[in-house]
């Protein structure tokens, strides 16, 4: 790969890492985690269905 595109790989990687510690620190602390990537289970809007 060229040395642009691991930089900016490996910058995502690191990024996406730290919201997911965040989104752990949050939990732990009994707050509500806010939609990431979409609904978060915490928000109450998941649909039900299967």
């Amino acid at each position: 790969m060229p040395r642009a595109a691991v930089l900016r790989v490996s910058c995502f990687n690191h990024i996406i890492h730290h919201r997911a510690q965040l989104g752990v620190y949050l939990r732990l602390n009994n707050v509500p985690v806010p939609a990431l990537y979409g609904p978060s289970a915490d928000e109450g809007a998941m649909s039900a269905s299967a």
